[in-house]
Formats: C-alpha cells, structure tokens, sequence
C-alpha cells in the first residue's frame, strides 16, 4: 500500500464560528501510516501519494484530457487504495454536471408514481445520476417553489409530472437551458419533450367492456379537471357512452381530490342518491381505493349492487374483494421513456420521438 501522511486541520461545522457559541470545534489530527479513519482523504492526499499534480488527478477522474497510462495507473492505484470518493461539487466546477436529476410529482407514496420513479431509476442509475424527488400534493405554490429550488441546484435536467400550465417557473428552466421533459399530464402551448399514456382510449375501453356486459347505467369519479390526464378520460368515458347512445345524467359525473379521503366521500355521494348508478369507472388508483372503501361502509357487494371498473393496476387490486377489473397504464415504461429523452438532452442529442403514447390494456377480473 502507498505510504500516507496527511496533515492536522482544525475545521469549524456551520456557516460561522462564534467563541463560546454552539459550533463544534473539530481537530484533525496527524495520522500514523495506514490510519484511513482520521481524515478524510481529499485529492490534494491523493496528488502527493501518486506523485503528480492535482490537476493531473482531475483530468484521470473526469476523463477530460489525455494522461499517459502509467500515470492513470498510479491515480487509480491511490484513489482505490485509499477510497478516495470525489468531490460531486468539485467535479461539477470541471464538469458543469451536477450529476443529479430533479423529479417533481404530487405524491411519490401513490403507487404509480412509485412505479414510474422506478422506471426513471432504471434509466439514470447506469449513468450515475442521483435523483432528487419533490413531492407537490397538486398545491401550485408548492410546485413552483420546487422548481425554483431545482434550479438553484443546478440539475441537469428535470422531469415533471406538472400541477398546472400556470407553472410560471418553467419559462425560467428555458431560460437557464436546464432539460426538461414532461411526463403523464400535458399542456398545449408548452414546447418540450412529453411522454404519456392513451388515457382517452384506455378510458374508452374500459367503459366499452362494462356497456357490453349489459350495464346502461354508468357513472363516474373524475378527479379534478385542471389535470390532462383526468379531461382525457373523461372524454373517452363520455365518447363510450354517446356511441352507444346511452345517457349520463349530470349527478353521475363526480369531480374531486385525488386522495384517499376525497375519493371516498365522492363515492358515498353517488352511491346514495336517490337513483344511483350501477356501475361505476374509476379514474385512478386512488379514486379507486376510496371507493372500494365506500362500497365496503355501505354495505354493497360488488358486482351485485355496484358493479366496479378502475383505471390504474398495482398488486391491491388483485387481492381486492372481489379482484378489481382495471385499465393498466404502464407506468414503469412510462418513467423509462422520459428518462431516456432526458439523456438525450443533457447530451444535446435529437430526441428522435419528442412525444411518446404508450397503450393502455384492459385487465379483466372480478369486479365487473
């Protein structure tokens, strides 16, 4: 092993150091040869061990100009030996990468969501990303500050599943020519990179199977219409229901909050009048699940009293009772592809297709 011989440091934690106030005082102190756990090794340790200059070290590390072999060699043979991790700071002064992604979604703890940041995951990990995840709650305010704080992060790039088209902060990320790509909701106007799901057609479909099973009498929990997502199924919903030549009744059209709690009380409020519906389509998974939770507080059994039909699949859905029949959007296929148009534009490559549509399916089971 390399001989190393590190000098002591007094450090100070915090923005400021204050006598007699709360900062830590730290002191490095001199190591004895082999002793790694002292001192964090820094690059200008890993320059004097392999005898070359620090500038020598950052071009082996960032690979941004030729070092001969040998002298590659005796980098690497310290950095290994040593465990020196680099600087992701430093290296972004040399590189201008952070090396980071920023991800901006309502609610990473709703399954499809999680389903797509895995997709995303499966992209970026290879090329050494790290991904920083924003939570919204589809509160506007929220989103913006997020972005904003992205920005000031200097990611590399950004993929969003956008609250709003007031999402005034986006024109900054242009100005700043940080990558963006947008991905399941939509927004006309807005010149960048979209990939997303068939939602008209997936919804279309899944209302087509309940009508040609003999139901006439369909409703529907909508979410909210400030979403592309929820408009589109809506639409296809509707344009199910006219080919068929089939009524909707104005109270059998519910709009509300994508949550657990919303979508349950929207559920109880259609169920309960005076004529109900006797088969409901879902818009998400979480409209989904409130409602399954309505049915069970009211006493109904599915598919005898209400007959049920969702758009989204995760694993609940199969173990409900009964199995819920589902339109499956692919939601980890949908983060791949939006990951892989960013690596396209962080590398100023064409992205070849600047929107993407992924099919939706039709999952039949119990329910319906």
């Amino acid at each position: 092993m390399l001989p190393l011989l590190l000098t002591g440091e007094v450090f100070f934690s915090g923005e400021g150091f204050s006598p007699g106030g709360r900062n830590d005082l730290h002191i490095r102190k001199e190591p004895s040869v082999g002793d790694r756990s002292v001192k964090r090794v820094t690059i200008n340790d890993i320059a004097r061990l392999a005898g070359v200059s620090k500038t020598t070290v950052s071009h082996v590390i960032n690979n941004t100009r030729f070092v001969e072999d040998v002298t590659r060699q005796r980098v690497q043979q310290a950095i290994e030996e040593y465990g020196y991790q680099p600087s992701l700071v430093a290296r972004s002064l040399t590189t201008q990468r952070t090396e980071t992604i920023g991800v901006i979604v309502s609610d990473m703890t709703n399954d499809f969501f999680g389903e797509m940041l895995r997709g995303i995951e499966d992209v970026l990990q290879p090329h050494n990303y790290s991904i920083l995840v924003c939570n919204t709650d589809e509160i506007l305010e929220r989103e913006d500050h997020y972005i904003n704080l992205l920005l000031r992060q200097r990611v590399d790039g950004i993929i969003a599943a956008a609250t709003s088209k007031r999402w005034e902060a986006l024109s900054r990320a242009d100005t700043l020519h940080t990558p963006l790509v947008l991905v399941d909701r939509r927004y006309n106007g807005f010149d960048y990179p979209y990939v997303g799901v068939k939602n008209f057609e997936g919804a279309y479909l899944g209302t087509r199977y309940l009508i040609e099973h003999g139901y006439r009498q369909i409703g529907i929990l909508a979410g909210f219409q400030r979403l592309s997502t929820m408009r589109d199924r809506l639409t296809g919903f509707k344009h199910a229901m006219q080919d068929a030549g089939i009524p909707l009744p104005e109270e059998w059209v519910i709009e509300s909050e994508l949550n657990i709690p919303a979508a349950c009380a929207a559920a109880q409020k259609i169920l309960t009048l005076p004529n109900p519906p006797k088969a409901l389509f879902m818009s998400n998974n979480l409209l989904s699940v409130g409602t399954l939770m309505a049915v069970r507080d009211l006493g109904l059994v599915t598919p005898g009293d209400v007959a049920l039909i969702g758009f989204d699949d995760h694993p609940w859905a199969e173990v409900a009772n009964p199995p819920l029949t589902v339109v499956r959007q692919p939601s980890r296929l949908l983060g791949q592809k939006a990951a892989e148009n960013l690596l396209h534009l962080i590398n100023d490559e064409d992205v070849e297709e600047p929107e993407i549509m992924l099919d939706c399916e039709l999952v039949v089971r119990q329910s319906c």
